[in-house]
This record gives structure tokens, sequence and C-alpha cells, in this order.
């Protein structure tokens, strides 16, 4: 005979035998989530995370390395049971990008005589996410995590900046690039993550960019599928639509003998870039083994 009291859901601890899929957390990249500090997340396109400490993280973007050299860290500042807030700083070494741009001279963005000058791009992002619906502890069949996570951050140039570059006009790169001349870019947006099926995880977000709050602004959306076809790789795809209003100096023409002036045309711009990425999990939170519940039944005499 069973008694009712006896059955208990328990997790399996043999994790060397087991062929799960790795537990899929919705503490994604853009939330405010930090990997766990002996673990990584290491991707193509994607930011790449590597857990420092219990609150911090080290952040870069591998596939932008070689022509832009970049780093960055994001802590965690308060948590709750449902709330988290989180700070990014990133930083970009911009000469190597300019410098590739003015050789093969694309749409002539960079003339062959502008100097260039070394610099620092600077990003800095505030994270706030809501877990919308916590965990219960030994739940057989536990809900998908659902997060929102609210984004708002500012990025700058430091460093001399020149009037000759013209602002990129390819993809979705041409509001961050008006940075180089002195313009201060604004943005913030929400961001939802969850997963289904305990292998697939799916983030959506909107973001909202305007240059030193004036009447040259974007839009931008982004929609990314992961698929973990192991403990440890994940394949992603992604999309990514932004349009843009943006102002650009087409000649200078001189009003009077110290007083040049530019004329500016407004452009429109839609963009869809779609790509594949690649996942390599070392331990993180979604890189724990998912070894199924069974019953433990005491018989009872």
């Amino acid at each position: 005979m069973v008694a009712q009291d006896a059955v208990k859901w328990l997790q399996r601890d043999n994790a060397i035998r087991s062929k799960g899929r790795p537990v899929v957390s919705a503490w994604h990249t853009g939330t405010a989530g930090i990997i766990k500090n002996e673990g990584a997340e290491l991707s193509l396109f994607n930011t790449s995370r590597v857990g420092m400490t219990e609150k911090t993280e080290l952040l870069f973007r591998i596939g932008e390395e070689w022509i832009l050299p970049n780093v960055g860290i994001k802590h965690r500042w308060w948590e709750n049971d449902r709330f988290r807030l989180s700070s990014e700083h990133h930083l970009y070494y911009t000469w190597p990008l300019l410098k590739i741009l003015q050789k093969t001279q694309i749409k002539d963005l960079i003339p062959d005589t502008v100097p260039l000058n070394h610099g620092i791009a600077m990003r800095n992002e505030l994270l706030f996410s809501w877990l919308m619906n916590p965990q219960n502890s030994g739940c057989p069949d536990p809900a998908a995590e659902k997060i929102l996570t609210l984004r708002a951050g500012v990025e700058f140039y430091a460093g001399q900046s020149n009037k000759q570059i013209q602002p990129f006009d390819w993809f979705h790169t041409l509001y961050h690039t008006r940075i180089f001349q002195n313009e201060v870019l604004y943005y913030g947006g929400l961001q939802f993550d969850s997963y289904f099926s305990r292998a697939f995880h799916y983030s959506v977000n909107a973001l909202y960019y305007s240059i030193g709050f004036t009447e040259d602004f974007a839009a931008e959306s982004n929609v990314r599928l992961t698929y973990y076809v192991s403990r440890r790789i994940g394949i992603s795809a992604s999309c990514k639509a932004a349009y843009m209003k943006i102002s650009e100096s087409q000649s200078t023409e001189m009003v009077d003998v110290n007083t040049p002036t530019a004329n500016y045309t407004r452009k429109n711009q839609f963009s869809i870039l779609p790509l594949l990425d690649i996942t390599y999990l070392i331990r993180p939170d979604r890189g724990e083994i998912q070894h199924g519940l069974f019953r433990n039944r005491k018989k009872m005499r």
C-alpha cells in the first residue's frame, strides 16, 4: 500500500547519464539577468557573456571584434523575487572600422584625404526586468518563464569629431554612426523573453532611437528564436527591421564671408536584416541539464 503523502516529485541527480535538453532560462541578453560566475554564453553575432562574479558579467561581440574591438560589463544592482535592476556599459574602439571603410570607399563614406582620429564609442544602458510568473519549487511541469524588460540608454563618441565622415546609410547603422559628428544617441523600449518546449527560446524587442532629441529618429524591432540542439549548442535565427528618418547635409553655401550654411534633406529609409547565429553554452543558467522528474514511492506497512 502506498500512502498519498509519500508521493513526491523529485529531480533526478544522475547528471552523467542524462541526455536531456538544457533548462532554457528567459534571463537572456537584453534582460537584467546575470549569467553564473562559472559559466559563459558565446555567440558569433549576438552579445557573448562571461560570468565574473555573482552580480557581474563580461560582455563582448565576437563577430565585430576584428573591425570594431569592444568590451563591456553588466552589473546587477538590485533584485527580489520578481524584479531586477542592472546596467550595461560598453566601449567600442572605432578606428579600425573607419580605416577599413576609407580603404574600401563604400559609397564614398570617408574620402582618402580625411585624417582619421582615434576615439571610443561609449554605450550606457539601464535594464529593469519583471519576472511575470515566478516558478514554484518542485512543480512537475512548470510554466514557461515570461520576462518583460524596460531598456533605456545613451550612446556617444569620445574623440575628435569629423564632419567629413558621412553617416552610414546601409542596413540599420545610419543612426548609430551619427555619433561621429558629435551627435548623442538616446534610445529606449521594451523586450519580451520566454521559451517553449524546453528547447526553444525567443526574444522580441522594440526600440526607439532619437538623435539629440531632434527630428531625427529611428524605430527598430528585433526577433530572435534559438533552438538548443544539445546541452551546449544552440542555433538562432533572427531578424532586425528598422525605419529611419534622418536629415543629411548635401551641400554648403556661403551666405556671407564668415557664415557657411548647410542645406539639409530629409531621408527615409527602411531596412530588414535576417541573420543566422550559433551559441555555445559553458555552464550558464541555461546550460544546466533537465534530468526529468520521477515519482518516489515509499511503501508503507
